[in-house]
């Protein structure tokens, strides 16, 4: 019985012991909570007023790191901002960089500038929103004040236009790229950039500068030079080039007989005209002018020669319309299209009036000769005499005398023909009928003359004809199947 009341005690103590187990372990418990939530709540009022704290202190001050106007203003208020703003007015100096490596300055004080406060410290620290710190404190923080300052704007220009670099002596001249002949070729010479400012581009880039606060401007970068409207990697120029180098190149000659003209470049670049097309091209009339010069230089009618007679004898020779004449208009023709086609090569010259021959008397071996004097006539064909005649010739007693002392050549031939002489009223002196008709200077020619019996030796004196060459019948005939138009009829 004993024993049972000891085991019952026995349990009821270990049961005993449990629960006050049971209830200490329940008491730590419900301790710990109550602690982690004191310690929660301390935490939260020290973030809290950690975060009222740096927006209470950033109330007035700007976020550090701010930088206004490139000045490094963090931790500062409004008013160090105003200062700041102030004695940059005070002091400020706008430098100038111009090319060259040359820089001016124009001075704050030079233009009376004096700090406004425009409030503008106040607008960049309203954009920080202390009770925004924890987002905008680390973002950017970069400000341009432009702050409201005045300054004389008469005062600015003055300085402006005082300035080295925009006084016209100093400027030196921009020059647009060109094409430019060496003596050899064409070049193209390139831009020159030059220091000539635009003014009124310069003047307001200052104002500019001047109203930001700037402190330093550059001239070139803010596009005040004047540029070359023209400039050397032009497509124009290079064509200009081309073309020039092209036609001043040409290597081109014309052989007048006597003597051969050589075109030089000097002459190629004075006929060269640029087109309304941007081409150049050879001027015709500028060509011609030199071709006339050559015209007058180997043109041999109407010139002195001298001429061998058939007796032997040399006579000069002054009178006439024989030799050569050159067609200035179809040579000029010829020389400009094998030109502006980019040719090189030979010129066939075009004459107007040939002689047989270039040189000496230019007559080689076909020709009549008439000799005054000894009233005969020759003709000869490719060096072989044909005709040799008695004539008679012009009565110079009546003032009908042949025309002598020159080279005509024959203008025309006719079989038959009449021939109608006039008195000085008009009416008909003569019409003669002949056969053959061979004028070579005006109304004076070779012709047959069946009336008269009798040629040669003084009859022209005194029973001359009006200035031809009257022929016996069969050798007018002769002379006159046999001779061509233009040939030379020498009468001394």
């Amino acid at each position: 019985m004993k024993d049972h009341k000891k085991e019952k005690l026995k349990a009821l103590k270990k049961a005993e012991g449990k629960l006050k187990k049971e209830n200490l372990r329940k008491n730590k418990k419900k301790k710990s909570k109550k602690a982690l939530g004191i310690g929660l709540g301390l935490g939260a009022a020290v973030i809290l007023a950690g975060y009222a704290g740096v927006g209470l202190y950033y109330q007035d001050k700007f976020y550090p790191g701010t930088m206004i106007n490139g000045e490094d203003c963090g931790g500062r208020g409004t008013s160090y901002v105003r200062e700041l703003l102030k004695n940059s007015a005070e002091t400020y100096t706008l430098i100038i960089r111009e090319r060259g490596d040359q820089t001016e300055s124009i001075e704050g004080k030079s233009i009376q500038l004096s700090y406004q406060d425009d409030n503008g410290a106040r607008q960049v620290k309203d954009k920080q929103n202390s009770w925004l710190w924890p987002i905008q404190i680390f973002g950017d923080k970069e400000y341009t004040v432009n702050a409201d300052s005045t300054y004389n704007e008469e005062s600015l220009n003055q300085a402006v236009s005082a300035l080295a670099c925009m006084q016209d002596a100093n400027m030196t001249p921009v020059q647009d790229a060109k094409v430019e002949d060496n003596g050899t070729s064409y070049q193209i010479v390139p831009e020159v950039e030059g220091t000539t400012l635009d003014k009124e581009k310069t003047l307001a880039a200052v104002k500019a500068a001047v109203d930001q606060r700037q402190t330093e401007i550059s001239l070139e970068e803010a596009d005040c030079y004047v540029k070359p409207s023209i400039r050397q990697d032009d497509e124009s120029l290079k064509k200009d080039a081309e073309q020039l180098n092209k036609f001043t190149s040409l290597q081109v000659s014309l052989d007048f007989g006597t003597g051969t003209e050589t075109v030089t470049r000097d002459q190629l670049k004075s006929w060269l005209k640029k087109g309304g097309d941007g081409n150049y091209y050879f001027d015709t009339e500028t060509v011609k002018q030199t071709v006339i010069a050559w015209s007058e230089k180997y043109n041999t009618i109407g010139r002195s020669r001298d001429f061998v007679t058939s007796n032997g004898n040399t006579v000069h020779l002054t009178q006439g319309d024989y030799g050569w004449r050159l067609w200035q208009d179809k040579t000029t023709e010829s020389l400009v299209n094998m030109m502006n086609a980019g040719q090189s090569g030979a010129v066939e010259p075009t004459w107007l009036y040939e002689g047989q021959e270039h040189g000496g008397d230019e007559i080689n071996g076909t020709y009549v000769e008439i000799s005054i004097s000894e009233q005969r006539m020759w003709f000869y064909k490719n060096g072989t005499l044909l005709v040799d005649t008695p004539v008679v010739t012009g009565n110079p007693n009546k003032g009908n005398g042949t025309p002598s002392g020159g080279v005509w050549r024959l203008k025309d031939k006719a079989s038959p023909s009449t021939l109608v002489g006039r008195n000085p009223d008009g009416s008909i002196e003569y019409e003669t009928p002949v056969n053959y008709w061979m004028p070579f200077n005006g109304g004076v020619g070779i012709h047959d003359l069946t009336s008269r019996s009798s040629f040669g030796g003084d009859i022209y004196l005194s029973n001359g004809s009006h200035g031809c060459i009257n022929t016996p019948l069969e050798n007018a005939r002769t002379i006159y199947e046999n001779i061509e138009v233009n040939t030379p009829v020498v009468v001394y």
